[in-house]
């Protein structure tokens, strides 16, 4: 869950919890907490270590030539910063409670796991394919500046969600710190600046179809998560209804 959590209170039930949209369940009992050490601690940790581990290769093996303010900038600060993101996750998965309540339904979990894949992807040697257009070297520089401000921020996001930050949708604490005193899902509009800022600078098929999936299952994303939040949490109504989902003034 990347936008606004609550923490536990005691121990949970293992029934599940029918509201109009979305079904909760409170996770306990030997059953739940075998599906919650592969599916919210092994698999998350896994994939996520896997893809930072292909990150510092391609910053090792990367090569600064010419070196100058934009090469550095564009190639050791953004590949640690985007090592960063995969690689924290890791810890925190390992380390996190679990939660409160979560959606239990198949397909917000399809969606969540396919929109964290998909961008982590675009930021890998697996994203190519035939070059559709090119643009010009000043765009490139815009595109990467953005690229570096984005992913620095959905680190930010990251560090202020700490505990509560997860891929599927559930219920830990309340988050309202940091960026999300400006938008209900500041994570995801630094996602979007990631993955658009990738296309434009990429300008190849695959990465242009991964990122537009990518955009779609956020969308998508949110709705199912906005979903859950208001249901199990009354004051999150209030919390909302002052913040964009993620562009103030128009979503």
């Amino acid at each position: 869950m990347r936008a606004f959590n609550a923490a536990p209170s005691g121990r949970a039930q293992s029934a599940p919890i029918d509201l109009p949209g979305v079904t909760l369940r409170r996770p306990g009992g030997a059953v739940s907490d075998l599906r919650y050490l592969l599916t919210g601690r092994v698999v998350p940790s896994v994939l996520y270590a896997i893809l930072g581990y292909e990150v510092v290769l391609n910053a090792i093996a990367s090569r600064l030539s010419p070196v100058d303010w934009l090469t550095v900038v564009g190639g050791p600060v953004r590949e640690a910063l985007f090592a960063a993101f995969c690689l924290i996750p890791v810890v925190l998965f390992v380390v996190r409670p679990k939660p409160q309540s979560a959606d239990g339904r198949i397909l917000p979990r399809i969606v969540a796991f396919l929109g964290t894949a998909i961008l982590l992807l675009c930021g890998t040697r697996l994203a190519g394919g035939t070059l559709i257009f090119a643009v010009p070297a000043w765009v490139g520089t815009v595109c990467t500046m953005v690229l570096v401000v984005a992913t620095a921020g959905a680190v930010w996001g990251l560090l202020t969600l700490r505990l509560s930050f997860g891929i599927f949708p559930a219920a830990r604490r309340l988050v309202t710190g940091g960026p999300y005193r400006l938008v209900r899902h500041p994570l995801y509009v630094c996602e979007i600046l990631s993955g658009l800022a990738m296309m434009v600078s990429n300008g190849r098929l695959v990465t242009i179809a991964l990122v537009a999936i990518f955009c779609g299952l956020q969308v998508t994303r949110i709705h199912y998560e906005e979903s859950l939040l208001s249901k199990s949490f009354p004051e999150w109504r209030a919390w909302a209804a002052g913040r964009a989902r993620l562009i103030p003034g128009v979503w």
